[in-house]
């Protein structure tokens, strides 16, 4: 099994192509205490459309992306990244937070919905991301759905890649 961080495919394809190396969590409504663990250092990207919505994320960021990038076969996701946590922090104040705004996809009405939902609080976690060697494509099993941040992939992945250079840094 290896392990597998779900987000939506916006938000794997602006970290898979460095717009981005910070990922922003809440929980997961099927997560123990909806609140939000963060469960290996080093784990896949699995791109979902669960929840996802164009109009939350920055339309420039995304002026030729097809949200359907990932899931071109029925009922299968393709797997094209992996990440290592560098660094993580728990922020609780709304400012230091909305400083943040210019470096995630997101738009700030989501980032401010999910931290204000339950506690004021939301995980960033400092990622640096790679482009798998060998990607593959995987069946989507039930086992994988729901909303919760964590999924155990069957089968083996070579977590070997390339690094994805942020193109964030200035």
């Amino acid at each position: 099994m290896t392990p597998a961080f779900k987000e939506w495919s916006y938000i794997v394809e602006a970290l898979g192509t460095g717009k981005q190396n910070i990922i922003i969590r809440k929980g997961g409504i099927h997560e123990e205490g909806s609140d939000f663990e963060i469960k290996s250092k080093k784990f896949l990207l699995f791109p979902t459309l669960f929840h996802q919505a164009k109009d939350l994320v920055k339309s420039d960021w995304f002026e030729a992306f097809d949200p359907e990038k990932f899931h071109k076969e029925q009922d299968k996701v393709r797997i094209e990244y992996f990440a290592e946590i560098a660094d993580s922090r728990i922020i609780t104040e709304w400012d230091k937070l909305a400083k943040l705004f210019p470096f995630h996809a997101w738009n700030e009405s989501i980032i401010k919905e999910r931290f204000e939902r339950w506690e004021k609080r939301a995980h960033l976690l400092i990622v640096q991301i790679y482009k798998l060697n060998e990607p593959q494509t995987i069946a989507l099993l039930p086992e994988y759905g729901g909303c919760k941040s964590w999924v155990d992939l069957e089968g083996d992945f070579n977590l070997e890649g390339k690094p994805v250079i942020n193109k964030m840094i200035r």
